[in-house]
């Protein structure tokens, strides 16, 4: 399974695009979504993918509501609150368990635990990923471009490897 994973949109349509046309030239079967829409129709542009995507919101998703209430007819489109995962309820995909976060410190405490293959986070704007053992901690930076240059990452599950992609 081909999961593509995105942060910090921060309403650019145009980077969202660019990263949503990579995701399916890539063949992504899921999408996880680290924080800051910003606004509604930034998800609801992620909404129309298609593609089931997995949020969380992030410090600048101002009325949470508007945004779950845009996309409350996209029957893809799973939001999780401030994170997604703990031991009881991780999300799994292609066989990997998933935890999310839009803040690097609670990420960074997550993959501690042991719970994760992957623990997946943003807020910071810049693209990284470190192992923890076998587990990867990932930022895949931003897509909107605010802070330097616009990424995005793809994860492979079945051959357990994962990229950064400059926009």
């Amino acid at each position: 399974m081909i999961i593509g994973v995105l942060s910090d949109i921060h309403d650019n349509i145009q980077q969202l695009d660019k990263a949503l046309n990579h995701f399916l030239e890539a063949k992504a079967e899921a999408l996880v979504f680290c924080g800051d829409f910003c606004a509604p129709f930034a998800a609801r542009k992620l909404a129309e993918s298609g593609l089931p995507v997995h949020a969380v919101f992030g410090n600048n998703d101002g009325d949470r509501f508007a945004i779950a209430k845009t996309c409350a007819g996209f029957d893809n489109m799973h939001f999780y609150g401030e994170y997604i995962g703990d031991v009881d309820s991780q999300l799994n995909l292609g066989g990997l368990k998933i935890g999310v976060s839009h803040y690097p410190f609670y990420a960074k405490t997550m993959i501690k635990t042991g719970w994760y293959d992957c623990v997946f986070f943003g807020h910071s704007h810049k693209a990284e990923k470190h192992k923890y053992g076998n587990a990867l901690l990932l930022n895949p930076g931003e897509v909107a471009g605010v802070f330097g240059t616009s990424s995005i990452a793809i994860i492979d599950a079945q051959q357990r490897s994962s990229s950064i992609i400059e926009l």
